[in-house]
């Protein structure tokens, strides 16, 4: 039994001894391999590894009690088919759409886009510069009466610079109206016109004109009042409400004064369409004048034309007691040419009241 206990108690010495070894070997294992982490930290150009351990953020027990909702993003998501992203930034660029002009609602009228860098289209041209104007309404701008029918007779004379006077042909104005139409021939120092047409809310409305030429022919003004336009020799304009040809202008001022006289004053401007085209048509009301004519002495009102330097002018002078009829017409050329003619017979009612403004 000694023995035994002998042998056990040197085993012991040894397995403590082997335990002893074994720790210190392991503290010196411990300790060089925290030097070289320590080495490898402080190591410049080393990149440092991290590794996240999500667990935390999965357990329902990491997350606050009082945290609050986050607030919804108010950046809509680009489109997945409709945005562009742009390289090396990142930014979204805006929808094609977005590009594109909208589509006009119905019964509107689609706008032109403004180009970038350049200024809206300018409005439309007023009246008094028609050519390439849009169609302008103008009921009611003057109110207007269909003269009864009449026939003037006129006395002309034409004078050249330096020169006398010259009698001309007898003239005459023949006006025939009637159940809603119309024949007007005019001819002295207009030349030669015809017009024949309607009646509309801005007044007369001729639908064809003519005026005669010297070798003959006629040149044609045709008023297409479903088209909107003005028609004659190639050229076409605008139909305005209210436009005249040269010869139903006469009457349209005559029954601009029957309808209401006080529309007599100012400056008065009619589209007037020809064989040239259609242009605005300007008269000044220079006021009263008393004239005498071969027809007796008559009180008129005096519109001149109001025209460039070195371009033709007609004057003309409205009997109010006559229908506010021309009695007289004067047109005096670039040169210096006039030629007048002065009423000698009206046949038509005279006007019981009507005064001169």
């Amino acid at each position: 039994m000694k023995k035994i206990a002998v042998h056990l108690a040197r085993h012991r010495r040894l397995l403590a001894l082997g335990a002893l070894s074994l720790l210190l070997h392991l503290l010196a294992l411990a300790w060089i391999g925290g030097r070289r982490d320590l080495d490898a930290r402080q190591a410049p150009g080393v990149a440092l590894a991290l590794r996240l351990d999500r667990s935390a953020a999965t357990t329902p027990s990491a997350a606050p009690q009082a945290a609050a909702e986050p607030a919804p993003s108010t950046t809509p998501a680009p489109a997945a088919r409709d945005s562009v992203v742009a390289a090396d930034t990142g930014a979204s660029l805006p929808p094609l759409q977005s590009l594109v002009p909208a589509a006009p609602e119905a019964g509107q009228a689609a706008q032109p886009a403004a180009l970038p860098g350049r200024a809206a289209s300018p409005a439309p041209p007023a009246l008094g510069d028609p050519r390439g104007a849009a169609v302008r309404q103008m009921p009611g701008r003057y109110q207007v009466r269909m003269p009864p029918p009449a026939r003037l007779t006129y006395a002309v004379t034409r004078t050249r610079p330096g020169r006398a006077p010259q009698a001309g042909d007898e003239a005459q104005l023949v006006w025939e109206a009637g159940a809603g139409r119309y024949q007007l021939r005019v001819e002295g120092v207009l030349g030669l016109l015809e017009s024949e047409g309607g009646g509309d809310d801005a007044g007369i409305a001729p639908v064809q004109a003519s005026e005669h030429q010297d070798d003959g022919s006629d040149r044609i003004t045709r008023f297409d009042r479903a088209a909107g336009r003005i028609a004659s020799n190639g050229a076409d304009d605008p139909l305005y409400l209210g436009s005249q040809d040269r010869a139903s202008l006469l009457m349209q001022l005559a029954g601009m004064g029957m309808a209401a006289p006080e529309q007599m004053q100012g400056v008065i401007e009619v589209m007037v369409g020809g064989p040239d085209g259609a242009q605005a048509t300007r008269f000044e009301v220079m006021g009263p004048e008393r004239l005498a004519t071969g027809a007796g002495s008559l009180a008129t009102v005096r519109l001149a034309e109001v025209t460039e330097p070195g371009r033709r002018r007609l004057e003309l002078w409205l009997a109010p007691e006559r229908n506010w009829m021309p009695v007289q017409l004067r047109v005096t050329e670039p040169d210096g040419s006039v030629a007048n003619q002065v009423v000698t017979s009206i046949d038509t009612a005279p006007v019981a009241g009507a005064a001169v403004m």
